[in-house]
């Protein structure tokens, strides 16, 4: 069964509806039934949805060519926007997907630091021939609010 379904108007299926007449070529004047379907939907076809359908005679002219050219260069150039619009949205989502990875890092690598320092009763650091040289009491307190800080500013909380 041949049917077209008349759901909603735009550009790209006008486009197709020209091309599609365009080659047809000059069509002589045909009975098509129309009919409406559950979704309401309008629905036209070469055979009848029933027995007493009434039928539609429908002439075809053949489109200007002109104009079926000007709307397949129009519709070659929205394509083109499309996909371009389609990569920039792609590149930004991947960009911003790599952003929010990196933020994830940083708060976990300062939310470590943080979990670190507070766990630990003393903290120090090496010196240049190896050796431990640990904190005063005041010192730690101070590295450990300054990595609660950091952590706070990498996460949020």
């Amino acid at each position: 069964m041949r049917y077209f379904r008349m759901t909603g108007s735009g550009l790209s299926r006008g486009v197709a509806c020209v091309a599609l007449l365009a080659c047809a070529g000059a069509l002589p004047a045909q009975e098509i039934y129309k009919s409406v379907d559950a979704q309401g939907n309008v629905v036209y076809s070469d055979r009848a949805p029933s027995k007493n359908a009434p039928t539609t005679a429908v002439h075809v002219t053949e489109p200007d060519p002109a104009e079926v050219a000007r709307l397949a260069k129009q519709q070659q150039l929205l394509n083109a926007s499309d996909r371009e619009r389609q990569k920039q949205e792609a590149a930004a989502a991947k960009s911003h997907a790599a952003l929010e990875r990196q933020q994830q890092a940083n708060c976990e690598n300062a939310r470590n630091k943080y979990y670190r320092y507070k766990d630990s009763p003393r903290i120090y650091q090496r010196d240049t021939d190896g050796n431990r040289v640990y904190y005063t009491d005041s010192e730690a307190d101070s590295l450990r609010e300054q990595a609660r800080r950091a952590m706070v500013a990498a996460c949020g909380n």
